[in-house]
């Protein structure tokens, strides 16, 4: 009995490596699995990968060092240079768990770029079905497409809203709108007529002017309002010198 689930084992491991996973397997949904060494139970759609992993599933695609997985359950472990492209959405982690076929976490300088905007953390939770994801741990940083970056120790995002919430610690730094900010909470509407809504000692610098309070809504048009205890430091742009005529046409009168 042993012998021939090794044979079955060791022709199924054949066959991976020939890219007849789908058909030869018969696992569900497109499922196929590719790896340097390969056991997989044909009955119950358990496997263990080991060496340049390559998982496919309902047009996902996701690499590693080793993977442990159950086809039928559509759950599974995979560990070492994770690297996961599902629909839109890219993910890079050191672990990365599918609980089911809708709820993930990526665990270890995790990192999910959706639309250009990318969400890191030491675990990242992401949930398909809803297009949310959430941090886990003690910090968290979104990173927009222009290259500004929210810090914060925890952060949710509604990427199907485009809605971002950040908790304790927020901090913001735009290099492209010459923009610092800092507040106890934030939210944050990710689209381009969005804003930031700075909520509990917000405060906002850009190109040198100040604005605090107890709330404090920046949008993308450079719009500041503030609400509750506001105060403004703000230094005049310089203008340039100006000559007046007759100054000028002394002026002239000396050349």
């Amino acid at each position: 009995m042993k012998k021939t689930n090794k044979l079955i084992l060791a022709a199924a491991a054949a066959l991976l490596s020939l890219g007849l996973t789908a058909s030869a397997l018969a696992a569900p949904e497109n499922f196929s699995v590719q790896a340097d060494e390969l056991e997989y139970n044909l009955k119950t759609g358990e496997g263990e990968a080991k060496g340049h992993v390559v998982l496919k599933q309902n047009g996902g695609v996701a690499t590693a060092n080793y993977a442990k997985f159950n086809s039928k359950a559509k759950s599974g472990t995979l560990i070492g240079n994770v690297v996961s492209d599902r629909e839109d959405a890219h993910i890079v982690c050191n672990e990365f768990i599918a609980h089911n076929e809708n709820d993930m976490s990526a665990v270890g300088g995790a990192v999910i770029t959706k639309e250009g905007k990318s969400l890191s953390s030491d675990r990242i939770d992401y949930y398909k079905a809803r297009q949310f994801a959430e941090t886990v741990g003690s910090w968290a940083r979104l990173t927009d497409v222009d290259g500004s970056v929210l810090n914060a120790a925890k952060i949710d995002y509604d990427m199907a809203q485009g809605v971002a919430n950040a908790y304790g610690g927020v901090d913001i730094k735009s290099d492209a709108r010459e923009l610092t900010a800092s507040a106890d909470s934030a939210v944050y509407k990710t689209d381009n007529s969005g804003y930031v809504e700075l909520i509990g000692n917000a405060t906002a610098t850009q190109k040198g002017n100040k604005v605090s309070g107890d709330k404090l809504r920046l949008t993308n048009s450079n719009v500041a309002v503030a609400d509750g205890n506001v105060k403004i430091h703000y230094i005049p742009e310089k203008q340039p010198a100006t000559v007046n005529k007759e100054q000028d046409a002394a002026v002239q009168d000396i050349a």
